[in-house]
């Protein structure tokens, strides 16, 4: 790039099959870590109203994003629920990140979504300071709590 020149966008695009590898790196780097073979099961298992998105920029997957249309009970609409935002460190400020989630507002306000809902860690100031420069509003705290396997 030239300093007279723009800097490239992103492209952004329905998943493949073949970017497992790069999702897979993405969720890692993200602090999730799992392999493409386990993710490759765990998209399968995704809800028919669910799309994963991905940017390329500089000829690699730069980033993905996956929604999916939940109903939830206090709402007569299903709401569109941001399930993974990621993109690559070296990526990152390029706007990758938010041409994901215009693509994936898009989706959800294709399928009739009225509302969009994401979760960020506590720690994740940086995340927060994106979500909120793209219009959402902070909304309250998720809690979790894991489980122990029925015995016998």
């Amino acid at each position: 790039m030239t300093p007279s020149s723009t800097p490239e966008a992103p492209i952004v695009r329905e998943a493949r099959a073949a970017d497992t590898g790069a999702l897979a790196l993405l969720l890692s780097e993200l602090g999730y870590p799992v392999t493409p073979e386990v993710l490759s099961s765990r998209l399968q298992k995704l809800p028919s109203a669910h799309c994963t998105f991905v940017a390329e920029l500089e000829g690699a997957v730069a980033g993905f994003a996956g929604c999916s249309a939940l109903d939830i009970y206090e709402s007569d609409t299903p709401v569109g629920w941001v399930m993974a935002l990621s993109v690559a460190e070296r990526f990152r400020r390029r706007g990758v990140g938010r041409a994901l989630l215009l693509r994936v507002e898009r989706w959800c306000a294709d399928a009739g979504l009225r509302d969009i809902r994401v979760h960020s860690g506590e720690q994740r100031t940086d995340a927060h300071a994106f979500y909120r420069a793209c219009g959402f509003h902070h909304t309250g705290r998720r809690f979790k709590k894991s489980l122990q396997p029925p015995q016998g």
